[in-house]
């Protein structure tokens, strides 16, 4: 099992709204077949893992990290596949909390051994997909790069670079992971972000998504070199004349709204790039799953650029976040929390 999440790991956020899984197929004490699901559409772990067998599956065990499917889908239900490979026990981590699945009851009633065996790690690595599944939109990662006194900028609004090389490229790779990327109107227009992915490999990059409200697109923007086609949210139809550069859509857009859209694409996981009245819609509203801060060693001093620019009025109205992981990248430090 652990090798079947070792597996899996290696394509957590390349799958788009399907979770990565790991299989490995095991007969007489020797590993002779393993796969892992590679993106959406594509067939699912087990079927990958059964179709690589060395020699024939019949007889032997199967080791998943998430409940085998059961219904057709974009691909025929897993179960099928197993039961006609005759393997003898399935041993899965984590159950699917998708109601189309029963993988568990279909294989026992076909006379098959299956046996749950969950663990920290494989809860982990399922968690943010069935937070969107319940959900119904991304799950929302917010990214900032802060001063030791907690700034974004200085006071006259200067903010490159604050982090070094080390957390700069550390932010690529999360931006791999990613289905989508969000920045504000005064991101877009103030810095020209071209947002792509930029790690050794090439690495995938996420679709660019905009709150432009009411500014105004330039011709020369950089997003327009991206290599997925932006979406732009404004209320500036004036905009519409990029229709054929990017996905112009008018309205006054909510975040919720918003979240809604980029889910019905097929966007399962977004990170959050803007500025300061970005992340501060984002927090006000709880709409964040997680908080990526990168803290450099410098003190900024007075500046009115920070995280949340809202005061909280007493102690008890304070944002609770939880302590996940603090991590030294070069001389700064990354130190990710989960909402409370």
């Amino acid at each position: 099992m652990k090798m079947a999440l070792d597996v899996a790991m290696m394509t957590k956020g390349q799958t788009g709204k399907n979770p990565p899984v790991g299989a490995v197929v095991v007969k007489d004490g020797s590993i002779i077949g393993m796969g892992a699901h590679f993106g959406y559409g594509q067939p699912h772990a087990e079927r990958q893992a059964l179709a690589s067998c060395s020699v024939d599956p019949s007889g032997a065990d199967i080791y998943v990290t998430l409940e085998p499917c059961s219904h057709h889908g974009k691909t025929p239900p897993c179960t099928d596949a197993i039961i006609e490979a005759g393997i003898r026990n399935v041993f899965y981590a984590e159950q699917d909390l998708n109601p189309k699945v029963s993988g568990h009851e279909v294989l026992a009633r076909a006379g098959l051994h299956v046996e749950c065996m969950p663990s920290d790690e494989t809860r982990a690595l399922y968690r943010e997909f069935f937070n969107h599944l319940e959900r119904g939109r991304p799950n929302i990662t917010l990214k900032c790069a802060v001063s030791a006194d907690g700034r974004l900028a200085l006071a006259d609004g200067t903010s490159r670079w604050i982090t070094g090389q080390a957390a700069r490229t550390d932010v690529h790779y999360e931006r791999n992971v990613h289905d989508a990327i969000l920045v504000g109107a005064h991101t877009l227009l103030g810095d020209d972000p071209l947002l792509t992915t930029r790690i050794e490999g090439g690495g995938r990059s996420p679709r660019p998504v905009v709150l432009l409200g009411s500014g105004a697109l330039r011709e020369d923007l950089e997003i327009f070199r991206h290599p997925k086609r932006p979406v732009i949210y404004t209320t500036n139809e004036d905009n519409l004349k990029y229709e054929d550069r990017c996905d112009v859509k008018i309205g006054d857009w909510s975040l919720e709204d918003v979240l809604r859209d980029l889910y019905e694409m097929k966007l399962t996981s977004l990170f959050v790039e803007g500025g300061a009245s970005v992340h501060t819609s984002f927090i006000k509203e709880g709409l964040y799953d997680r908080i990526f801060l990168y803290v450099a060693p410098k003190i900024f001093g007075e500046s009115t650029h920070s995280l949340f620019k809202e005061g909280i009025p007493s102690m008890d109205g304070a944002v609770q976040l939880e302590l996940v992981d603090v991590e030294k990248l070069g001389p700064d430090l990354k130190i990710t929390y989960r909402k409370a």
